[in-house]
């Protein structure tokens, strides 16, 4: 009988101690959700979404021929350096122009050496415009074009295509759907407010096209619109309207 107030204690303290450790347990598992949490909404902050898109057939094909491989190695590590090299895909950063089959010119083309450093400062800006996530779903359409290609595709002899220092991309998929002109509208306000306040210190170029198309270069400060002049611009009807 004496030894029953000694087992009424030790069977009280082993429930105390199996209480504070489901206690523990409870706090470290929050602890790790909170953490856990916290490391994904800053992963979202810091690595913006990207749309992943299938390497075409016929870059693959293109890539495969000459020494177009090889080209493109070279141009990519010049880029790489100025931490350019992974803004938008191979497939895209060397797309020629959207008529290239009307012109009998490549799909693909890797811009002359001497022309590779004009190309930087429009990806800077591009670049600038995904991390403040003005951009996410869109496509590059377009970067360099040869002369004759060019003026094939309609392009002007002074075009900032021909020099590799403009590129024009598309927002949302290439065939729209009518709940997808929300977004792309959306996204269009967002970079006409990115001109207006950086465009000038960036000598930023934007032009948006009837078509869907949209232009950007570091060439000089100027908008335009669907008939190539600055009145028809939505930069500039924003700014008349406000």
């Amino acid at each position: 009988m004496e030894l029953f107030p000694y087992l009424s204690v030790l069977i009280l303290l082993s429930a105390c101690s199996n209480s504070v450790t489901r206690q523990n347990q409870i706090v470290n598992f929050s602890r790790t959700k909170v953490i856990q949490q916290k490391i994904s909404d800053t992963l979202e902050k810091i690595i913006p979404a990207l749309v992943i898109q299938p390497i075409p057939d016929d870059y693959q094909t293109w890539l495969n021929q000459l020494d177009h491989k090889q080209q493109v190695n070279d141009y990519k590590n010049f880029l790489k350096k100025y931490d350019l090299n992974e803004i938008v895909p191979d497939h895209d950063l060397l797309r020629s122009a959207r008529d290239w089959q009307k012109c009998y010119a490549p799909a693909f083309e890797v811009p002359p050496q001497e022309v590779w450093l004009n190309i930087i400062p429009t990806l800077q800006i591009l670049k600038r415009l995904v991390d403040d996530k003005i951009l996410d779903d869109f496509t590059v359409t377009s970067v360099y074009r040869n002369f004759n290609l060019n003026r094939c595709a309609g392009g002007a002899d002074s075009s900032r295509h021909v020099f590799n220092a403009a590129l024009d991309f598309r927002i949302g998929p290439e065939n729209p759907q009518p709940e997808d002109f929300i977004k792309i509208d959306q996204s269009k306000i967002k970079l006409c407010k990115f001109w207006e306040e950086y465009g000038q210190a960036l000598n930023m170029g934007l032009g948006v096209y009837a078509s869907g198309q949209i232009h950007i270069d570091s060439l000089g400060f100027r908008t335009w619109g669907p008939d190539h002049h600055s009145a028809s611009s939505p930069c500039i009807t924003s700014l008349v309207s406000n």
